[in-house]
């Protein structure tokens, strides 16, 4: 599919009718502080069985919620993400980069 400049207008035009504000594609690192509610996505492994009975991998994308627990920032000039590390609802903690984290507004 081609996306067309008058294409990109028509969906950003139609996401802030709907939502009443344009949404940040990518956050930066000043976004994020400790201690801040944040959301991010995972895959998690499924197996189902098919009507044959023959079992088929399957993945779920899962939301995760959790709290920034420290931040490990990109050095300067970096082309990696920086970290973060962010307990999750369960007490267990993992280190994530920035740009799957998605800030909860409160």
């Amino acid at each position: 599919m081609n996306i067309t400049e008058e294409l990109l207008r028509k969906v950003v035009a139609e996401s802030i009718k709907r939502t009443k504000e344009l949404r940040e594609a990518f956050r930066m690192e000043k976004d994020f502080k400790k201690g801040m509610p944040v959301t991010w996505n995972t895959l998690e492994k499924v197996t189902k069985k098919t009507a044959s009975g023959r079992e088929k991998v399957d993945y779920e994308r899962v939301e995760n919620k959790g709290y920034i627990m420290d931040l490990v920032r990109a050095p300067l000039g970096s082309v990696e993400p920086g970290l973060a590390v962010v307990q999750d609802m369960d007490g267990n903690t993992q280190e994530i980069a920035l740009t799957e984290l998605t800030p909860v507004k409160a």
